[in-house]
């Protein structure tokens, strides 16, 4: 069995508040560890959130966008997650941005705890459907309060798009 030798890190040093430069590791106590851990853990021990699961998230949470579902789109999670994108893009084009903020929260939320098909329902039917190739200003400010996660996501659609057009 072959053993490499383990790299030396360099040491990172900062500049604190009072311009004495201080070495990583005493910056690094055990409080900021401890803190690290449970922030961790908790998002560990976030249960995956399925269509089931989404569905009477958004009957409690957004009973003005469950009534939107009709009974022939029921059971189709690209058109149930296509529900709450109209509810978005109405509040969009009126300006009620208090509105927007709760919708693309709560779909923050759904979107990092989704499982792979409700991730993908609401990159397509919500993300794309909704933000690619709007530029208006109400969109621009809506899509200025996504998280960051959605944000690179929605990114990288764009460049695909883009690389798409260009073939």
């Amino acid at each position: 069995m072959i053993t490499y030798p383990t790299p030396k890190l360099p040491r990172i040093d900062r500049v604190p508040s009072d311009g004495v430069l201080q070495p990583f590791e005493q910056l690094f106590d055990f409080k900021t560890f401890a803190s690290l851990r449970r922030m961790v853990s908790h998002q560990q021990s976030k249960p995956l959130l399925r269509r089931a699961d989404f569905m009477k998230q958004i009957t409690l949470y957004l009973p003005e966008v469950a009534a939107r579902i009709e009974e022939s789109d029921f059971g189709v999670l690209h058109l149930e997650v296509g529900a709450i994108k109209l509810a978005t893009k109405d509040a969009i084009a009126s300006r009620d941005f208090a509105s927007v903020r709760k919708y693309l929260m709560l779909v923050a939320e759904f979107f990092d705890r989704a499982d792979a098909e409700l991730y993908d329902a609401i990159r397509v039917s919500f993300l794309e459907g909704l933000f690619l190739e709007e530029t208006s200003s109400a969109y621009t400010e809506a899509r200025n309060m996504l998280p960051r996660s959605m944000e690179n996501v929605l990114r990288q659609s764009e460049l695909h798009l883009e690389r798409l057009r260009a073939l």
